[in-house]
């Protein structure tokens, strides 16, 4: 997949957040078998992540793992998934390092939810979420299985009899009863793992480019039509798309058709979208949220980057040193602790690549877009060997961004020497002592 590298644009001139500490990736090792990647995340807590993977076609070892750490990444350990035959896991979620859940698509016997409690040794199938049984007709094929904790969770499979297949349950899958008011299919199925959970609202995406949407854990559904022409490439050959919120109405949509990357923009949950072209490097594989700041993450074969304005602006995430930038799926759980997806074993031809990343560094709440903006400006723009902030507040840091969306330079000052730049177009941002940010565009002559 191909980066999505656009010009300045509409700069966005709202004040917002930014991140301290250069934010980046430190790279773990772990257990996982050569060649494989973490295709199904759980970060639990600071010190708790799970996650099971897939095995690229290269690999020599194609079974499925769960791999976990219970000290932050500083040891992992890797189990294969035994007992569901030759079923391939279609979703994950774990609730603590002992108890997990699974989705298996394969034949009648495998097909459906699965669940461990000694941290993936074994699974037990559960049953009463029926997708085995539909599945005697050719129809049922399960995709989505998320808990929001030890007890209540959500399964979710393609269309049977006109309507998509769902079972919740709040006793742990113990017992599953059936969503009398799951959506009705439009002549369109769902994909595995193609979902974005925020609180009690759930996402999903079909092949037609359709997206379920419910506020309530799936109690009730709305149905709309976005942009992307299919979220998983079966129907239409090279087309995906990914979800992201930052909270119930706001949200990204990334579509990628034959390498050619789209963003879209929604603040009403999904409904309707607006296509955005940002500025820097957003990275068209996977996009990801960091709950309780408005900050989004980008990431793709080739690096990744982040976004504190709704997606217009987006900065190069730093890499461990040495290693070729690589990004899978994203996960955090607040402004601190994140992890995404890397490849086990590795080596590319730009440097080795970590199993899995940890991030660095914290996101700050993103200030409101319509809040007072303090009104930056550049003195002396064009500038030349020097730069002359001039704001009605007081200005803590300043950060130089190139195009590319890369951080080039950072003082605690407003005024600095720039003199070693070339000539072009850069991003200043700054940091307020009120704790406030804004940005401004800088010509360097």
């Amino acid at each position: 997949m191909k980066k999505l590298l656009l010009s300045l644009g509409a700069l966005a001139m709202a004040s917002m957040s930014f991140a301290q500490n250069n934010p980046g990736w430190i790279g773990m090792q772990t257990q996982a078998p050569a060649l494989h990647y973490p295709y199904a995340m759980s970060v639990v807590d600071a010190n708790t992540v799970l996650f099971a993977d897939h095995a690229l076609t290269s690999a020599t070892d194609s079974k499925n793992y769960v791999t976990k750490t219970t000290d932050g990444g500083a040891t992992w350990s890797s189990i294969q998934i035994a007992g569901i035959g030759t079923g391939t896991v279609g979703d994950f979620t774990a609730v603590d390092a002992n108890t997990a859940w699974l989705i298996s698509s394969g034949t009648v016997a495998q097909n459906g939810v699965w669940k461990t409690t000694n941290g993936g040794a074994n699974w037990t199938k559960q049953t009463t979420a029926a997708f085995n049984t539909n599945n005697t007709t050719g129809q049922s094929f399960a995709n989505i299985v998320y808990f929001w904790d030890a007890n209540e969770g959500i399964a979710v499979g393609d269309p049977v009899n006109g309507v998509f297949e769902m079972y919740k349950t709040t006793n742990g899958g113990t017992n599953w009863a059936k969503v009398a008011t799951a959506p009705a299919a439009a002549g369109d199925f769902g994909y595995t793992h193609i979902r974005f959970l925020s609180g009690n609202n759930i996402w999903m995406g079909t092949d037609t480019g359709r997206i379920l949407y419910s506020p309530n854990k799936g109690q009730t559904w709305q149905a709309f039509q976005s942009p992307a022409i299919d979220f998983g490439g079966v129907t239409t050959a090279g087309s995906f798309a990914n979800l992201a919120f930052t909270d119930a109405t706001h949200g990204l949509l990334q579509t990628n058709d034959n390498e050619v990357v789209g963003l879209w923009k929604t603040t009403d949950s999904g409904a309707n979208w607006t296509e955005i072209f940002p500025t820097g490097n957003f990275y068209g594989e996977n996009v990801g949220a960091v709950p309780g700041t408005g900050v989004y993450v980008s990431s793709s074969q080739e690096g990744a980057s982040y976004s504190v304005d709704g997606g217009q602006t987006w900065v190069d995430m730093e890499f461990p040193a040495g290693e070729a930038p690589y990004g899978g799926t994203i996960q955090f759980i607040n402004s601190t602790v994140g992890y995404m997806g890397g490849m086990s074993q590795a080596q590319l031809t730009a440097g080795p690549v970590s199993a899995i990343y940890k991030f660095k560094g914290q996101f700050l709440a993103v200030n409101d877009v319509n809040a007072s903006k303090a009104k930056l400006t550049i003195a002396n723009n064009p500038v030349g060997d020097k730069v002359e902030l001039k704001s009605t507040k007081e200005i803590a840091t300043a950060t130089v961004i190139d195009m590319a969306g890369k951080a080039i330079k950072r003082e605690n000052a407003a005024t600095f020497n720039v003199s070693n730049l070339t000539k072009g177009t850069y991003i200043i941002q700054v940091k307020y002592t009120d704790g406030s940010f804004e940005n401004t565009k800088m010509i360097k002559k």
